[in-house]
């Protein structure tokens, strides 16, 4: 009995120990805003993987020293949400990073619009 026990203990130490217990690469943000402009959708994710960005007026963000009430963050493949998923003054609520997610990286069309947000790191 004290064998299983000690067994136990210890496949549950390994388990626990070596577990991936964060699966977002970079620093985590929650942020809830609203839609303020046009969402350009891309084509679909395939041999090119595509991103658009879309911006929000800024109702709550957990990075504190964010200054602008809006910001730019890049969703990828955008055509796995519904086709009126995606809607100007609609509130999301979304967990983001500012680091890519992926080992490639992203075409991303409207890619332009984040130079005038001047984040030092894309979301």
């Amino acid at each position: 009995m004290k064998k299983i026990l000690a067994i136990l203990i210890f496949t549950f130490g390994i388990v626990f120990g070596y577990a991936q217990t964060d699966l977002i690469r970079g620093n985590q943000f929650e942020l809830e805003g609203k839609i303020i402009n046009e969402i350009s959708i891309t084509p679909h994710c395939g041999t090119i993987a595509w991103g658009t960005v879309i911006e929000f007026e800024i109702l709550i963000f957990s990075n504190s020293e964010y200054k602008l009430d809006s910001i730019g963050v890049i969703l990828t493949c955008p055509e796995f949400y519904d086709d009126d998923f995606f809607e100007i003054g609609k509130t999301y609520t979304l967990t983001i990073a500012d680091e890519n997610q992926a080992d490639f990286g992203w075409t991303i069309p409207n890619e332009s619009i984040l130079e005038k947000y001047k984040l030092d790191k894309k979301l």
